[in-house]
């Protein structure tokens, strides 16, 4: 009898959680046509308080959670294949678990914060104009910048972690109107990836964990790159699924901070997407000539300092998953869209909020 309804309990959980999963697969289809539902409703509404939830628990914690998260899954998986080879389950069994497995996670990630891949884009949430920028005006662009770093130049060694982020809360929440942010999810408790030298192997910086609602930055960063890294996962936070819009977010709060070390962090980090646009057109070296010595030396500081970190087997497989990732959840550019706050700088500049 007991064996009889342990099964019929087991057989309602599977499907509970399939119907769970289909109804959210179903809800991320109709959140693609319609953006505006999920800004209002996902974005705007219920994750504000699944997150500032999340954050509640992850916050006591002074190790990650979504770390400990992943590994588990990992030794699951491991453990259920040692248990298939020495025959204490069949593959059968191991293979529902892990579908089960899958299932819920699924279900967990969108609901936790997947669902605002389907929410408005920056343009729309800001409403920014979409300027149609030419040749000369993106020189343009990319001349400014590079004024605006050499001016925001400041020798970067070491930071105080806890004074970085305080400042940047400050021009979040200064920034909240234009941004459209609910400031309540800025607190935060940044903390170290667990393996940090494996991420640097795969030239990842940094990472938002969206099970637990947690901020990650990499043990081995520069205090040269870690200002604009933090801005850029705090945005995740804050909603914000896009990369290129993070990043927008990132160099936005930060360029206008008071703190110049703030300023010049987000400054440099944005003119490397500046370089790649601008290189192949006439004119750039000209422009690239006025960058000063310093700014230059940070430039391909930073640029070695991953490098030499780099596992060029290890990369590869991260920049094919996360390509593979992003485009699975409504970022069609896939690892190209980092590269998009290009635009979005070009439409800032070129918009009545400049003088913000």
């Amino acid at each position: 009898m007991n064996r009889f309804f342990s099964k019929k309990i087991l057989a309602s959980f599977w499907a509970i959680n399939i119907y769970v999963a289909v109804l959210i697969f179903v809800l991320t289809r109709i959140g693609l046509a319609h953006p505006g539902l999920v800004e209002s409703i996902y974005s705007s509404g219920l994750y504000p308080f699944i997150s500032r939830f999340l954050s509640l628990v992850s916050n006591v914690f002074p190790f990650s959670l979504d770390d400990v998260f992943y590994a588990s899954l990992f030794i699951f998986m491991l453990l259920g294949i040692v248990l298939v080879f020495i025959r204490t389950i069949k593959w059968l069994v191991f293979l529902k678990r892990i579908v089960l497995l899958l299932v819920i996670v699924y279900s967990s990630f969108n609901v936790f914060w997947g669902f605002n891949y389907y929410r408005e884009d920056l343009t729309t949430r800001l409403q920014l104009p979409t300027a149609k920028a030419n040749v000369d005006e993106l020189l343009e662009a990319f001349r400014w910048l590079v004024e605006q770093t050499n001016n925001s130049y400041v020798p970067v060694y070491s930071l105080d972690k806890v004074e970085v982020y305080k400042a940047i809360k400050v021009q979040y929440i200064h920034q909240s109107e234009f941004l459209k942010i609910d400031t309540l999810l800025l607190k935060t408790n940044p903390k170290s990836i667990t393996l940090s030298s494996l991420f640097a192997a795969a030239t990842i910086s940094g990472y938002y964990g969206p099970f637990f609602s947690e901020v990650h930055i990499n043990k081995y960063i520069l205090p040269l790159d870690y200002p604009h890294v933090l801005a850029h996962e705090m945005a995740h936070k804050l909603g914000v699924s896009s990369e290129a819009e993070a990043n927008f977010y990132a160099w936005l709060v930060c360029s206008k901070s008071e703190d110049k070390r703030l300023a010049y962090s987000a400054n440099l980090y944005l003119m490397q997407y500046f370089v790649y646009e601008c290189y192949k057109y006439e004119g750039f070296k000209e422009i690239v000539k006025n960058i000063r010595y310093e700014v230059r030396h940070d430039f391909y500081k930073s640029h070695y300092h991953w490098m030499a970190l780099m596992n060029r087997n290890v990369e590869l497989v991260a920049t094919t998953v996360n390509d593979a990732y992003l485009k699975s959840n409504n970022v069609e550019e896939g690892i190209e869209d980092y590269e998009g706050v290009v635009k979005y700088v070009m439409d800032y500049l070129q918009s009545e909020y400049i003088g913000r």
